[in-house]
């Protein structure tokens, strides 16, 4: 205990003396490359410091709770928190206050620090709100310590496994909002990739950080499961390390371009340096050491934002400025079928999933079970597509054009689910994962999960059916699509939204696995069949618009090929119309033919049991129809 104590003190030592150092080197270039006034040194010492103290409570406590629901014993019998789990949860809700009165302090402090160094401006409300919409990334910590404020409150009364996986997903958001509203998605040319990457990059950094810290401390009061913990925590930075190396890479050449000899990119080489060397002291299994290593990586980060990214300063076109990159001419079949833009975010989400599934599958004939090669390629099936829709060429013309967006939006709402859904993944996650794991392993933790009350809400056929047709009209036919067009993070969301929902709505209807809320097939095709009309008037209302919807966006990319924005999104509402069809009668044909597979299954199983009892169920229906006609004569 001492000696983490020693190591913690050190390490502020270090980090002050660094940041002085840093902002001393930095001088007021940055302020003078973007034409404002530069604030004071206290201000300027004061905010990488504080960003310091966001960005590692953001690991130690996404990570902690990671560690308290995965890698710690997590469930004492029931669904209620182990005790070791437990006090876990209770550090990480100290953690998590910590973050949100840090990442508070940084909304005020980048706000002063954006706009010249003047403090008036947070006396004048008005000036204040309009340079938080201004800047993004103040805004981006405002919601993080929201989200921060809310684990932290969920962790200080929660005594359920189930209530600690629900914090993880504010605790996500928490890390992600300052990341993806920063100056990695304020730079023009590749914002769109590094974006990707730094969100990827801070996740895996949060987790491992936290993981490593947990289990730590775990093993060395000598507690019990101290080889699962050991070898769950292993399995973490085996995944985490190698996810934040390479985002970190990515982020440093978009960042960094061509200017490595600068102060910049000594740190960018030293943040990369100190990830690479703890991923292999991980691998040696020392847990402590690479936690201090992580930590340093991790803090590194307060460093960075002191000082002014060479690659900001590089011109850019509107194209490089809204989308990223510059489109190569009108679309036509050719440069829409072929690849194009990668989506690193969904690509490594598709070949994640991908590879899962084949590992599962794997496990299972080495077992000597068999699994139906049909729901294999229906999985890989959808993963492809996913990746086609996102990288392809049409992925590419998706995020500038609105007729393109839209085909897109139907792949990845409808075919995509429709596919996955017929691959089976938790039916084949239960038969391929051990049972009666002690402590408690994935298939328990899978079990819990489906059946959670929240799973149970969400496919209930009303929520399901609401979110899904809802969400066509309420993106679309309100400010929200607008205003979301010119933010990287924003079409990422919009996608994982569309898979999302998509989902959760065939699932009950056509997905192989027990749905929470199983339903007959007869309720099953009167949802589906209740969806259709409001596809249908969602593509006539776009095809019948006189209004433009996002022309703002549309117009400043001013693509010389589409002249008329009005009859490109008329084009739009034509896809969504015969698109938004297509699937859903291939859906019916699908239930039906599982209808037709049931009750032939059912109809089997009715004659094995009527050969083995003499048909007693239709002997006693005929007697009581002996009965009632006596009765009536």
């Amino acid at each position: 205990m001492a000696r983490r104590f020693v190591t913690a003190g050190a390490g502020l030592v270090l980090a002050v003396v660094a940041v002085v150092l840093v902002v001393q080197g930095v001088g007021a270039t940055p302020f003078r490359a973007l034409g404002v006034s530069t604030p004071g040194e206290s201000l300027r010492i004061a905010t990488p410091l504080v960003r310091m103290v966001v960005a590692l409570a953001a690991g130690f406590t996404l990570g902690g709770l990671v560690a308290a629901v995965a890698v710690l014993p997590g469930r004492d019998g029931g669904a209620k928190l182990s005790a070791h789990a437990y006090l876990a949860v209770r550090r990480v809700g100290l953690t998590a206050a910590l973050w949100a009165v840090a990442a508070s302090a940084l909304v005020p402090l980048t706000v002063i620090v954006g706009t010249g160094g003047d403090p008036r401006v947070l006396s004048l409300p008005d000036a204040f709100l309009a340079s938080l919409g201004a800047l993004e990334e103040p805004a981006g910590f405002l919601v993080s310590a929201v989200a921060a404020g809310v684990v932290a409150v969920m962790c200080r009364v929660t005594f359920s496994w189930r209530s600690a996986v629900g914090a993880l997903a504010p605790a996500a958001l928490a890390v992600v909002a300052p990341v993806a509203t920063g100056v990695v998605a304020s730079v023009g040319a590749g914002h769109d990739i590094a974006t990707d990457a730094a969100v990827l990059a801070a996740l895996a950094l949060a987790v491992w950080l936290g993981v490593a810290a947990t289990a730590s401390g775990h093993l060395t009061q000598g507690r019990p499961s101290a080889d699962v913990v050991r070898r769950r925590a292993r399995r973490a930075g085996l995944v985490c390390g190698p996810v934040a190396l390479a985002g970190l890479a990515i982020v440093a050449a978009y960042l960094v371009r061509d200017g490595w000899t600068t102060l910049y990119g000594w740190l960018a080489l030293a943040q990369l340096v100190l990830v690479a060397v703890a991923f292999l002291v991980h691998l040696r299994g020392a847990l402590f050491p690479t936690t201090c290593l992580v930590a340093a990586g991790t803090a590194v980060t307060g460093l960075l934002a002191a000082g002014l990214p060479p690659g900001l300063l590089r011109p850019a076109s509107a194209q490089e400025t809204l989308i990223g990159f510059e489109l190569p001419g009108p679309p036509t079949v050719l440069t829409l079928i072929a690849p194009g833009r990668f989506s690193v975010l969904l690509d490594v989400l598709a070949l994640a999933l991908g590879g899962l599934y084949v590992a599962g599958v794997l496990r299972l004939r080495r077992r000597g079970d068999a699994w139906p090669p049909g729901r294999t390629a229906a999985w890989l099936g959808g993963c492809a597509l996913l990746v086609w829709t996102t990288t392809s060429g049409f992925g590419e013309y998706a995020m500038a054009q609105f007729s393109v967006h839209m085909g897109s939006h139907m792949l990845l709402s409808m075919l995509v689910p429709i596919l996955l859904v017929l691959g089976g993944p938790v039916t084949l996650a239960l038969r391929a994962l051990p049972a009666g794991e002690e402590p408690p392993g994935p298939r328990d933790w899978l079990l819990s999960l489906i059946g959670s009350p929240v799973s149970r809400f969400l496919t209930h056929p009303v929520v399901s059916l609401v979110v899904f047709v809802g969400s066509f009209y309420a993106l679309y036919f309100s400010p929200i699509y607008e205003a979301a067009l010119p933010y990287h993070w924003a079409h990422q969301l919009m996608y994982l939204h569309f898979m999302a929902t998509g989902y959760l709505f065939f699932w009950p209807i056509i997905g192989v696995d027990r749905s929470p809320r199983p339903l007959p097939h007869v309720a099953r095709l009167a949802l589906l069949l209740a969806s259709m009309p409001f596809h249908a008037f969602f593509g006539v209302a776009l095809l019948g618009s006189d209004t433009v919807i996002g022309q703002r966006f549309f117009g400043d990319l001013a693509l010389p090929w589409v002249p008329d924005l009005l009859r490109d999104q008329s084009l739009g509402g034509g896809i969504a119309w015969a698109a938004g069809e297509i699937p859903l009668v291939v859906v019916i044909i699908a239930l039906l033919v599982q209808w037709s597979r049931h009750d032939r299954i059912e109809g089997e199983r009715h004659d094995r049991r009527a050969d083995r009892d003499g048909d007693a169920e239709l002997t006693a229906y005929n007697a009581m129809l002996a009965d009632l006609a006596r009765g009536r004569r």
